[in-house]
């Protein structure tokens, strides 16, 4: 392996140690395509870049609609709160290739988890949107039901993509055993 993340690399032994921390995140993708998924910290980094991009759209349009001669506090509330709506729509769809801002300052990619491949067009928007609006009302939701002293309920939501570190190519059904996708070969 080449590359290695961060200072890290510059350390004897952490190469070995990446890829024993790598090994314990590898998936099997529906396919059988085998991945290593992404760290949560690396993935909160790269939903926090995302989530930042479309609050600043949303902020910078409340501020252009309430600073207009026109413009009253409702109006640029309004403005914010649509572009808060649509703008992760839009941001999706230039990410159409499972690369965001996020994915770039965090070296990750998002995937199908049936195919591997980037979520496309129309999937773009909607895994933007989930992350930017859908999170972040069931992070409200959550704080309130912890507040009222009771849990949610229900089934754990099935995945469609995933966050795979770009680090370590995809590795396609019927490859040879490659470390750290197999245990042993890196040690």
């Amino acid at each position: 392996m080449s590359r290695v993340h961060g200072a890290a690399g510059t350390r004897p032994g952490a190469e070995a140690a990446l890829l024993k921390s790598a090994r314990k995140r590898v998936k099997t993708l529906r396919d059988g395509t085998r991945v290593v998924e992404a760290t949560i910290w690396r993935t909160v980094k790269a939903w926090a870049v995302d989530f930042g991009v479309v609050a600043l759209l949303a902020l910078a349009m409340a501020i252009l609609v309430g600073n207009s001669p026109t413009g009253t506090p409702g109006a640029a509330a309004g403005a914010g709160a649509a572009t808060w709506l649509v703008a992760p729509w839009l941001y999706g769809f230039c990410c159409a290739r499972g690369r965001s801002l996020g994915s770039f300052a965090t070296d990750t990619e998002v995937v199908q988890v049936g195919t591997g491949q980037p979520p496309g067009f129309w999937r773009a928007g909607w895994v933007m949107f989930a992350r930017s609006v859908l999170f972040t009302v069931l992070v409200l939701v959550l704080l309130l039901g912890v507040a009222e002293g009771s849990s949610p309920s229900g089934a754990e939501p099935k995945s469609h993509h995933l966050t795979i570190d770009r680090g370590f190519p995809p590795l396609l059904p019927g490859a040879p055993p490659v470390a750290p996708y197999d245990a042993g070969k890196a040690d």
